[in-house]
């Protein structure tokens, strides 16, 4: 009778957990709506002036839900233009979105880093904002903050462990103008009460950078995909169609020349690996991770 009594009493703990669960998540629909609505307008208003007013309540709007800690067992599905990871640690989330402007050949990033701290069972939200860094061989060298960001998508989550520490990678995709687009490989850095964009964990001809940066042709697509089992990243080589020593640092006329390189994980450091055999991998995933995979377009 006992042992009927507490089957009986768990399953109504867990029912009645999931309901309110359901009912913590459901008074989010409407403003999940409203999200959506202002999302589109963002990227497919018919002027600067409304995609700029519109952004302006996607970011509040954005911010008030985030403030909630029942946020984090949200999906975000309804809002297209909002991409999502995750750590599988499940420390933190990363919100991005874009604002194009100019007829689609300017482009501003904006997005959240939240936390989750396990212990004192509480949220910590940082907004990103971002900066401008026009000269890649320079803000490969930097470390930057959330009030200071890189600004781009990011649509992966690197996570690796050596000797009780966590080590994150983040990758991402970023519009630069009409004509260029970049790709960026991104350590983050989670301390105590302080949160840092580019560490110096990518080792490549003896030098350390803090993040890597590809731009290249708008219309090409480049490779960018992690190997789990190999503990390899994996990525397009890119290099001009022009050889004349004057059009290197021209990126419009960079694309994949179908070699690879890539970055090995080996005891909390990436190292560079340069002309690597990727014939083995019959895996697509990563070529195209752009805007329908981060759910910008329906």
């Amino acid at each position: 009778m006992k042992s009927q009594f507490l089957l009986y009493f768990g399953i109504i703990l867990f029912f009645s957990s999931a309901q309110a669960q359901v009912s913590d998540t459901s008074k989010f629909n409407l403003p999940l709506l409203r999200l959506k609505n202002y999302g589109d307008s963002v990227l497919r208003g018919s002027s600067d002036s409304i995609r700029i007013i519109n952004n302006q309540k996607f970011t509040s709007l954005v911010d008030s839900i985030l403030q909630n800690p029942v946020s984090q067992q949200l999906s975000f599905y309804q809002a297209n233009t909002l991409s999502v990871v995750n750590s599988e640690d499940g420390k933190f989330r990363i919100y991005n979105w874009m604002l194009p402007l100019e007829n689609n050949t300017n482009y501003s990033y904006f997005g959240y880093l939240q936390t989750w701290d396990e212990k004192k069972q509480e949220v910590k939200l940082y907004p990103l904002k971002a900066g401008n860094y026009p000269n890649n061989d320079e803000a490969e060298t930097m470390r930057l903050d959330p009030s200071n960001w890189y600004g781009c998508i990011y649509y992966k989550v690197i996570h690796e462990r050596k000797k009780k520490k966590d080590y994150y990678l983040l990758l991402g995709w970023s519009p630069h103008t009409g004509i260029t687009t970049r790709k960026v490989i991104e350590p983050l850095v989670l301390g105590v009460n302080k949160i840092a964009f580019g560490s110096p964990v990518i080792k490549t001809g003896g030098k350390a950078k803090m993040r890597m940066i590809f731009e290249y042709n708008a219309q090409a697509t480049m490779l960018l995909r992690y190997d789990e089992n190999l503990k390899l990243l994996r990525f397009d080589h890119l290099s001009s169609t022009d050889p004349r020593p004057e059009s290197k640092g021209m990126y419009n006329l960079y694309g994949p020349d179908l070699s690879f390189d890539g970055l090995q994980f080996d005891h909390g450091l990436w190292y560079f690996k340069k002309d690597i055999d990727a014939k083995s991998d019959s895996n697509t995933e990563g070529k195209n991770p752009d805007m329908k995979k981060l759910r910008i377009t329906k």
